[in-house]
């Protein structure tokens, strides 16, 4: 690791004295091209921030220490990586200039894109927007905490050159409409800048210095089903053929007719090469049957999976080569439906988190549970991977791990659930369930940003086509939902 010092932004290391910190980057790049670089401010506990530092396996990383960089950010980015818990380390893009961890391969990728910006601040958090959807694994670390914000006029060139342009024009009018701001220079001048892209030879950067395929692969399934006993056998009879097969299958069979009995006769009927724990219950619900499935494990990983997939007889051999390869302790597969097609090649940072699809360590079941506040409703999936990111773990996505999903037109959890607002003159709006999700895990500027995008997309949705009488009535369900979402945890039951 090369260490890179610098002071009021100017370099201070010898052979670098004197020159901007961004220069001074990019030649230490280049005289090291096989290491990692720690940039840091002169005064900056480097010592805590290295403890810190994850088994740097391959040269896909990019850390920084904790910065938020500005909150404004929220009301154009809806996603995982801004409400960030600065006792973990986080994955986001968002970069912090104090202490930064880097390899000179990837700086040196970005020399025709990046090489011309003079604003350090800037130019980390640009190849951190950047480089995270092509594979690069970004991390804030909590030490050496800032409150470094950018300027306005650098907010919105950022907007315009990292963003779809309409962003700018919600991000102003977000300003005018929440903040009563009216930064027209700043708006206009960013609509002239050129969006900003970025090329980097992914496939070199991940490869991995090591690969260790000793350990024991010591994992349990758990798998809820309903209806589908077709279905879940031939997920066991995948699983039955692994060369890896699991130390347990736990299944949560559910039917909501007090008076039926188990439709999975067939399990007594062959040999299994796995300990199968069966529990029939009346109570419907997926959260329900993850969190109890769960609670019924003790191997050190554990596979959540769906009733209707299947998987080739490689399966668990391609997780326990990626587990040794890239030491993760959340990943979440491909899940392919039947003549589609994986466009991702390389593993990534993940934005959401497959309940169905996923293989977690012990440690993040120990510390999250399915929220029990969005039984029979939607996101507790997303949701689940924001508990793990809070935790300080990571979902990354392993596109080259495939399951083919079968879409069962049948069974499953699709049977409406009668939840209380259905009858209410005015429809919440977004779901309840959707409404507690952003307020839990979301911040109270994406929140916004939010109400203003829905607003407009749903605007041509709707009969009522006068301006006015749209937002009247916009409004209404917006509350409606506020109301119903804060009414949903203190009902939620396990």
């Amino acid at each position: 690791m090369i260490y890179l010092l610098y002071h009021n932004g100017m370099a201070i290391t010898r052979g670098y004295e004197g020159l901007p910190i961004v220069e001074a980057i990019y030649k230490c790049a280049q005289s090291n091209p096989d290491d990692y670089l720690l940039v840091h401010e002169k005064t900056a506990d480097i010592d805590t921030f290295k403890k810190a530092l994850q088994e740097l396996n391959h040269q896909a990383y990019f850390f920084s220490n904790y910065n938020h960089t500005h909150e404004d950010f929220g009301y154009v980015e809806d996603g995982p990586f801004l409400n960030i818990n600065k006792k973990v380390r986080y994955p986001t893009w968002l970069k912090g200039t104090a202490i930064v961890c880097v390899h000179a391969k990837l700086v040196h990728m970005t020399i025709a894109t990046h090489s011309s910006v003079k604003n350090y601040l800037y130019w980390l958090n640009s190849i951190g927007r950047l480089s995270r959807p092509l594979g690069v694994l970004n991390y804030q670390i909590p030490t050496a905490i800032q409150n470094e914000e950018f300027k306005e006029k650098d907010l919105y060139r950022f907007v315009k050159q990292h963003y779809k342009t309409s962003w700018v024009f919600i991000l102003f009018l977000c300003h005018l409409w929440y903040e009563k701001r009216f930064p027209i220079s700043s708006f206009i001048k960013a609509l002239f800048y050129k969006k900003k892209h970025l090329k980097i030879q992914i496939q070199e950067l991940q490869k991995n210095r090591e690969v260790d395929t000793t350990i024991n692969f010591d994992y349990d399934v758990v798998i809820p089903t309903m209806g589908r006993p077709n279905y879940l056998k031939q997920v066991m009879e995948d699983l039955n053929e692994q060369r890896f097969t699991p130390n347990k299958l736990i299944i949560i069979e559910q039917n909501a007719d007090i008076n039926a009995t188990s439709a999975l006769d067939f399990m007594e009927e062959k040999r299994w090469h796995f300990e199968i724990i069966h529990e029939f219950t009346s109570i419907t619900g997926a959260c329900r049957a993850r969190n109890r499935a769960i609670s019924l494990s003790n191997a050190s990983w554990i596979l959540l999976f769906d009733d209707d997939l299947r998987v080739q007889d490689d399966f668990s051999d391609k997780i326990l080569g990626f587990i040794n390869e890239r030491k993760e302790k959340c990943i979440t597969f491909s899940c392919l439906q039947k003549g589609e097609q994986e466009r991702q090649h390389t593993f990534k940072q993940w934005e959401s988190f497959g309940s169905g699809c996923s293989i977690v360590h012990r440690e993040i079941v120990e510390r999250c549970k399915f929220d029990m506040a969005l039984e029979h409703g939607y996101g507790e999936d997303v949701d689940y991977g924001m508990q793990i990111r809070q935790a300080g773990y990571d979902v990354i996505y392993a596109p080259q791990i495939q399951l083919l999903h079968l879409k069962a037109p049948v069974g499953g959890f699709r049977k409406p659930h009668l939840f209380p607002w259905q009858e209410d003159e005015v429809q919440p709006k977004p779901s309840p369930q959707i409404m507690y999700h952003r307020k839990k895990n979301y911040t109270a500027k994406q929140l916004l940003g939010y109400k203003v995008t829905l607003f407009i997309k749903f605007y041509k949705d709707y009969s009522i086509k006068n301006p006015i009488s749209y937002y009247k009535y916009f409004k209404k369900a917006w509350n409606k939902s506020m109301y119903w979402s804060q009414k949903l945890a203190p009902d939620a039951k396990v």
